[in-house]
């Protein structure tokens, strides 16, 4: 028998994962988990309430798991092992459709925003707390896991952007006018490499930021 203080963290484990099961059962019955759409039109056969019944199902195991670290720890974990499992049938099943095809971007775009998701849940403390030497003041800073979680969300975005201005610089350049009446095809060319230098840039950022965040340290903790 749990006393108290132990029954919380478990019921609150135990409901968001059964949320989560609940929403894949849902998208399952529903036709938006198939493993044969070969044809590409799978989506005909989606069953609409039971995808908004999924929807709510999967914010309400968030909703349940933010409130105790356990919980939120291991509905992240669940949601990473779900993830990387989107993944692998993506690349490996043709006929593989999880509410999106594989060929489709917006699938790719699920797969980034779940990872995210599921590595925020996992993240082990927020804040840190650090005293500085010969003085009682506290100093609250954000952990590593949310200062890299912060990066590569923002990486990510930054990147997308590129690409997509890249692409639409090329067409607007070299792919306009009223002679052109062709596809260009090219212009995911441009905007791989304007996505490319913006990988670069970024990474240049981020270095930045952490030697000059390791360089005010020592200033603060000696005012």
């Amino acid at each position: 028998m749990f006393s108290n203080g132990r029954a919380r963290p478990a019921i609150a484990t135990v409901t968001a994962l059964s949320l989560l099961v609940a929403g894949l059962a849902f998208l399952h019955v529903g036709q938006f988990i198939q493993f044969d759409d070969i044809s590409g039109f799978g989506s005909d056969d989606w069953v609409m309430p039971l995808g908004v019944l999924a929807g709510f199902t999967a914010a309400g195991s968030v909703v349940v798991a933010s409130a105790d670290r356990t919980a939120r720890r291991l509905l992240g974990s669940a949601m990473m092992v779900l993830d990387l499992l989107v993944i692998w049938q993506a690349w490996t099943n043709d006929g593989f459709r999880f509410v999106w095809a594989g060929d489709e971007g917006e699938l790719l775009y699920f797969q980034l925003a779940l990872g995210m998701t599921a590595l925020v849940l996992m993240t082990p403390r927020f804040y840190t707390t650090s005293t500085s030497p010969g003085s009682s003041r506290q100093t609250v800073s954000m952990s590593g896991w949310v200062r890299a979680l912060a990066y590569v969300g923002s990486t990510l975005i930054v990147v997308f952007a590129a690409f997509f201005l890249g692409t639409a610089h090329f067409e607007s350049t070299q792919c306009s006018g009223p002679n052109f009446d062709g596809e260009c095809d090219v212009a995911a060319i441009a905007g791989f490499l304007w996505a490319a230098a913006a990988v670069v840039l970024m990474a240049v950022a981020v270095a930045t930021l952490e030697v000059l965040r390791r360089r005010r340290a020592p200033a603060r903790s000696k005012g």
